[in-house]
């Protein structure tokens, strides 16, 4: 009688979760300034709170973050 090795892979996936939304917020990066954008579910919008900043302190760069819920998934 002999033994027989049978190995199965099994494939995943890291998704969005599907009930949740990405969250975007920025901070200006010039060192006299404190900015902070308030997160929002919109990258559009903490796009233009940013463009607004420049437009009021000439401030032109910023840390951009994202952020999601994600979520592994067996594949088929």
């Amino acid at each position: 009688m002999s033994v027989i090795s049978v190995m199965r892979y099994i494939t995943y996936a890291m998704r969005r979760h599907p009930s949740a939304e990405t969250t975007a917020t920025a901070r200006c990066l010039n060192p006299d300034c404190d900015w902070t954008a308030e997160p929002t579910g919109n990258a559009d919008v903490c796009t233009d709170m940013c463009i607004q900043h420049t437009g009021r302190t000439g401030d032109m760069v910023f840390l951009r973050e994202f952020s999601e819920v994600a979520v592994v998934e067996r594949g088929q």
